[in-house]
């Protein structure tokens, strides 16, 4: 019974073996051809980025005024160096630094050493980096020059501290941050000795001054555009101690105290009110904010910080820091030129006072070549006609456009709409090309959909930047590869300009980046292409991940310069023969 139950299992497993072989065959058949496959045809000159995964970084977000005049000052920087004489160089040392009493602060140490210590400087810089060379021996003496003060000037490398970088969220260098009480804010002063100190001494000094005589807040009055008066029970004790400490969070706000009900009554409160009490007052339209919540350093300070800005702040250099570190992210922007000015800002200012603490409302003076014309572009907004668009803040950058006139009832309307997260986002493009033939497809914002989206093909896509040297070197060859895939249907090469348009599934961290978006997957993300920068790397990657299967076939050139080789060496083989006979 035994022996037949196993002969019936051992022929069972025969058959099945048997019917299994063929396809088994036909795996390892192509597993082979693909090995085999001759792509010596795809390796040419042209062929010269190697492994070269080099980006160019343009991060989402506003750009810095600060860099609005720094673009491409390399090249002409390079331009300069022509006229070197080589001994210079030979002779050429670095300036030697100082830097004794700056403190090397890594992972291990620095949550410590910023808690421990009342009033820490940080700066996070790479090697590398022109603009921390430079700030380096100004640091230095900054450093020494402070020790007396009891405050201490620190550096991080951030290229090989990479945790503390993320975690303070460093996006350029240098990055300097201002610590009191283990608080950091980002220092927004000079990058010399002398500002640092300045700004330095000013931080750590009283922080709040008294007001006795009804004199001397007649002159505050006149003479300060924004300040903060606490009306206290006494000028010393805990009440001034934590009006004191909330001072030295705020840059742009002058602090100061009185026990004097007349003085208190000039600034607006109630001599007879429960203190402590607080007032802000500033020279805007919005001109008292009255604190109402706990009389402690945090609750101070938010309240400062959330009432300093003006109820529609003008986009310029010096207010940039104060609508990026705002604790309100999200934000209305008024596009116009100033010839408009005065009859759209009022509209704005009167919608502003209805989201107060909700929204940050921004002018951007579109004419301004200096900062409004670079924000605009960024933002993707042209012509002249006024513009309101609402900003998520640089966390997920997303924009939304008011359409038509700008009034209050639809700024109203808007506001309302983007806080309740109702509103569909806007996303700039180029104008869709009248004729989209070449080998290499161009996408932009509106045709993204059409060409990258497409279930029936497997799309290739760069993300470039017409600045980024990177992208410049990659073209050559992503043009040949288009070249020799345009006779496969199923296969689309394409590229989209990433400063002039924008897509919710093109995400790129930098330029260029290659996404591929196999056939039939669409609703998935894309695969980042991680591989050399060769068309037969390319080729092999677009071939492993393709959703439908092809195969390149050799040009005819290619056969026939193989065969023209072939027939020579025939001939030059028979000749040999004869040579030999």
């Amino acid at each position: 019974m035994s022996t037949r139950f196993i002969f019936l299992l051992s022929l069972t497993a025969l058959l099945l073996f048997s019917q299994l072989s063929p396809s088994l065959s036909k795996l390892q058949n192509a597993a082979a051809e693909d090995d085999d496959e001759d792509l010596s045809f795809l390796e040419e000159e042209t062929d010269a980025v190697p492994h070269g995964h080099g980006h160019d970084h343009d991060h989402d977000h506003y750009p810095d005024p600060d860099q609005f005049d720094e673009e491409f000052d390399n090249e002409d920087d390079l331009d300069n160096y022509s006229d070197l004489d080589d001994s210079e160089l030979d002779s050429y040392k670095e300036p030697e630094i100082d830097d004794k009493d700056v403190v090397v602060l890594k992972e291990g140490n620095f949550s410590d050493f910023v808690t421990k210590n009342k009033f820490v400087m940080v700066e996070f810089y790479a090697p590398w980096c022109g603009h921390c060379q430079s700030l380096a021996p100004e640091y230095a003496a900054a450093a020494t020059e402070l020790k007396a003060e009891e405050v201490m000037l620190a550096k991080v490398d951030a290229t090989e501290e990479n945790e503390l970088a993320q975690e303070y969220d460093i996006q350029g260098f240098p990055t300097v941050y201002f610590f009191v009480d283990g608080v950091h804010k980002p220092y927004p002063g000079p990058r010399t000795k002398d500002g640092i100190v300045t700004w330095i001494k000013k931080k750590i000094g009283p922080g709040i001054y008294n007001i006795t005589t009804v004199e001397d807040a007649e002159r505050l009055l006149t003479s300060e555009t924004k300040l903060v008066l606490g009306f206290l029970n006494s000028l010393v004790g805990p009440e001034s101690e934590e009006l004191a400490a909330a001072s030295r969070l705020e840059d742009e706000v002058s602090f100061y105290q009185t026990v004097n009900p007349d003085v208190a009554k000039l600034f607006h409160l109630d001599p007879q009110a429960k203190r402590p009490a607080l007032v802000m007052l500033k020279k805007e339209a919005e001109k008292l904010s009255v604190f109402d919540g706990n009389f402690s350093k945090s609750e101070i300070a938010e309240f400062v910080f959330a009432n300093k800005l003006p109820l529609v702040t003008i986009f310029t250099r010096e207010s940039a820091p104060l609508i990026f570190e705002s604790t309100i992210k999200k934000q209305l922007l008024l596009f116009a030129i100033s010839n408009d000015s005065e009859k759209v800002v009022p509209i704005f200012q009167e919608a502003a006072r209805l989201f107060k603490g909700k929204l940050i409302f921004v002018y951007v003076e579109m004419d301004n070549e200096d900062v409004g014309k670079p924000v605009s572009e960024y933002f993707g907004i042209s012509g002249t006609a006024p513009k309101v668009l609402a900003y998520t803040g640089n966390d997920d950058a997303k924009k939304f456009v008011l359409d038509g006139d700008v009034t209050l009832d639809k700024i109203k309307a808007f506001g309302e709409d983007f806080i309740e997260d109702k509103l569909k986002p806007f996303f700039k493009s180029d104008p869709v090309p009248e004729s989209n033939d070449g080998d290499v497809k161009i996408v932009v914002g509106n045709n993204f959909d059409e060409i990258v989206l497409d279930e029936s093909k497997d799309v290739l896509l760069e993300i470039y930047a017409p600045w980024c040297g990177h992208c410049q070197s990659l073209e050559p060859t992503y043009n040949k590869l288009a070249t020799h895939l345009r006779g496969i249907e199923s296969i689309v090469i394409a590229k989209m300009d990433g400063t002039t348009n924008e897509h919710p599934r093109a995400k790129s961290d930098g330029f260029p980046t290659l996404l591929f978006f196999p056939a039939g997957n669409k609703s998935f993300d894309p695969i980042t292409v991680d591989t050399d920068r060769t068309v037969v790397a390319f080729y092999k990657f677009i071939k492993k991940h393709a959703s439908i299967p092809f195969k390149l076939q050799k040009p005819a050139s290619a056969s026939k310069a193989e065969s023209s080789d072939a027939k020579d060496g025939i001939e030059s083989s028979t000749r040999d023969v004869k040579d030999e006979l």
